[in-house]
């Protein structure tokens, strides 16, 4: 019986998340701490970062709710990297987006770039984009917003 390395993620409000190494690899910043094993070791004061004998990562950016959900967005894709069917990945992305309200895609935005996961960030940025393009905002409009040459 083989088991999968856990990771324990903490977000701002103190709640703790257990997950599979590979999940939390999704986020190159956790697999950048999770390889540098110096880094994980240590919290700002330089104690020990273990509960329970599990290496624990502090995410103080983020609440539990925003965790929960940027861990539900890498599951998934983590499970599709094994089945190569673009097509139900793509569909579950749209799903994703279209049943999260403003406010949290807001806030899976920002965690996004925090935990530099560029597929989610990507993601959010074209539903944002999309949904000014449905608001009536002319080209010229979204250039500018984006700071874009013409």
């Amino acid at each position: 019986m083989s088991s999968k390395k856990m990771i324990t993620l903490k977000s701002l409000d103190g709640r703790t998340l257990e997950v599979e190494e590979a999940v939390a690899k999704k986020s190159l910043m956790i697999k950048n701490m999770i390889e540098d094993e110096d880094e994980m070791m240590e919290n700002e004061d330089g104690d020990d970062c273990e509960d329970n004998g599990h290496k624990v990562i502090h995410l103080r950016k983020m609440t539990h709710k925003v965790l929960d959900k940027v861990i539900e967005y890498c599951k998934k894709h983590v499970e599709d990297e094994k089945v190569v069917n673009e097509d139900d990945i793509k569909a579950w992305d749209q799903d994703f987006v279209v049943k999260t309200d403003k406010s949290m895609l807001c806030n899976l935005l920002l965690a996004a770039y925090y935990l530099n996961i560029q597929s989610l960030l990507v993601l959010i940025s074209k539903k944002a984009f999309h949904n000014k393009i449905d608001e009536g905002k002319a080209m010229e409009d979204m250039r500018i917003l984006l700071a874009c040459q013409p």
